[in-house]
């Protein structure tokens, strides 16, 4: 026999219920959801019209069947049609006369691409060689230009994001236009003294031979030239591989007028200021941040400038001018010991716009060295260290260290959606009487229902509460970092640890919550 030893023990209470979410530390761009409805929620509660909620979307997923065996008569079609009827397959897939789509674009992959995810079904019927492999993507004009957009399209647009595949900038990142020369090509002859590798110019000052150059050499030396024309021939035929008196002869040979600089100011720079300097993004909740103007010439209507058309000032990651007229400057606050002096000042530019001070533009307040500034809490991510547990109000987040007042408590991350989905999600949050959503521009708002951080636990406390147990001690700021809105919960007095972090929801959300209770 075992002998088991009996413990007796208090009755646990169970913890109270909350909704979970999955965890991030950054915001996720999310735009619509699904116009398939894959569920219908509480569908067996009496008190929600899920009926009146299945209009949010256009079908049913389970509507939809999915039938492989199409998949493969799709691809045999276009094999045929391709191999004895000699059409390309760029030219099946423009005619739309399949099912699906061949060739992959941004965001869903095409027929050729899924036909590689999976084993194709044998039947009489196919002609297919077994070895045979369908085109990955559409046939470039230049193998080496599409190589390179292809390699720039994996970094994202902006430049100061490190995350790999992105989940907020979800916008390819475009090819930049060429760059003109500044340099007539004889200065830049005059600058090498000693000859590179065998094969130098200066060492072949005569031409015996011709070379003789295939088509993809000459695109990729034209590729090289749009991104930085202003290299000696050495330099150029290291990136092309091929001996620097050719690389000469062939520049020459293409670009005859070379040795003529371009009549305009460098990459389309234009002396003096804009006509028309109107700027609009002081607000968040008045305007959306546009995708990285890219272009040449100034940024007014003639050259098509996004920022230019949006109101908004060109951010130091655009690729327009360098000098441009409508480029945010910075501010030029002095550096505090304390870092907080953009905060406390009562005119710095950047708090004033309501945007975050740049390393690379700010450089007077001490952003840049060693010390930190107190208006680029979000960007740096410096974060209290918090802890969810039960509060008065069901669960709540307490600090775990003291925090001073404007130090940034906790970012505020979720789903940037669009307002069809915060609509269709309202009805779910009006239901549950709770919501997570936090607007955050004209465009995008926040939920963190799904996604989010424990910043999704705050609770709300009227800023005019008079007992300091339940009155407001932060506030939520809408805040321009990197060209991007995030929002950032700051302390609006000093806070010592284990004190529950509470901010005024505000009455826009009780109102909300008002009117679904009284529908």
């Amino acid at each position: 026999m075992i002998s088991l030893q009996v413990v007796h023990t208090e009755l646990l209470e169970p913890h109270k219920s909350y909704e979970y979410c999955t965890p991030i530390s950054r915001n996720i761009f999310r735009g619509d959801d699904d116009d398939m409805m894959p569920f219908i929620p509480y569908a067996d509660d009496p008190t929600f019209d899920h009926v009146d909620h299945t209009l949010c979307y256009g079908s049913f997923a389970w509507q939809d069947d999915y039938d492989p065996d199409l998949e493969v008569i799709s691809l045999e079609a276009a094999y045929r049609l391709h191999t004895v009827h000699s059409l390309l397959y760029q030219d099946i897939d423009s005619t739309g006369i399949l099912p699906f789509k061949l060739f992959s674009t941004p965001g869903k992959p095409g027929l050729f691409t899924l036909s590689r995810r999976r084993d194709l079904l044998k039947w009489n019927g196919t002609t297919i060689p077994y070895s045979y492999s369908f085109p990955s993507s559409l046939p470039s004009h230049s193998i080496p230009q599409y190589q390179l957009e292809r390699a720039h399209a994996l970094f994202c647009s902006n430049l100061n994001c490190i995350e790999p595949l992105c989940p907020v900038h979800v916008e390819m990142n475009p090819m930049p236009p060429p760059r003109k020369q500044t340099i007539r090509l004889s200065e830049l002859l005059k600058r090498v003294e000693n000859p590179c590798e065998a094969g130098c110019f200066l060492q072949n000052r005569t031409v015996e031979v011709l070379p003789h150059w295939g088509e993809d050499d000459i695109n990729l030396f034209k590729n090289v030239l749009g991104i930085e024309p202003d290299m000696i021939p050495c330099d150029h035929a290291e990136l092309c591989f091929k001996p620097c008196h050719e690389v000469l002869y062939y520049r020459r040979f293409l670009y005859p007028d070379f040795d003529e600089l371009q009549t305009g100011r460098p990459n389309g720079e234009h002396k003096g200021k804009s006509r028309s300097l109107e700027f609009q993004d002081a607000d968040p909740l008045k305007f959306t941040p546009n995708e990285l103007c890219h272009h040449s010439g100034p940024c007014d209507v003639s050259s098509n400038c996004l920022c230019f058309k949006n109101k908004t000032h060109c951010q130091r990651n655009c690729h327009c001018p360098a000098k441009c007229a409508r480029r945010w400057k910075g501010c030029r606050c002095a550096k505090a010991r304390d870092g907080m002096n953009c905060v406390k000042v009562k005119r710095c530019s950047c708090v004033e716009a309501r945007r975050e001070c740049d390393p690379e533009l700010c450089v007077k307040c001490g952003y840049s060295e060693t010390s930190t500034c107190g208006n680029s809490q979000i960007r740096q991510g410096d974060f209290k260290e918090l802890e969810v547990k039960k509060s008065r109000w069901g669960v709540g987040v307490f600090l775990l260290e003291p925090a001073k007042q404007g130090e940034l408590i906790v970012e505020y991350v979720g789903e940037l959606i669009y307002e069809m989905t915060f609509d269709s999600r309202g009805e779910i949050a009006d239901h549950l009487g709770r919501s997570y959503v936090f607007g955050l521009n004209k465009t995008l708002s926040l939920d963190s229902s799904r996604v989010g951080n424990t910043s999704r636990f705050i609770n709300h406390s009227d800023a005019s509460d008079a007992s300091n147990e339940t009155q407001c001690n932060c506030r939520a700021f809408a805040r321009l970092v990197n060209g991007e809105h995030r929002i950032g919960i700051f302390a609006t007095v000093n806070i010592d640890p284990g004190t529950e972090i509470l901010i005024d929801y505000g009455p826009a959300f009780f109102t909300e919550q008002k009117n679904a209770e009284a529908a």
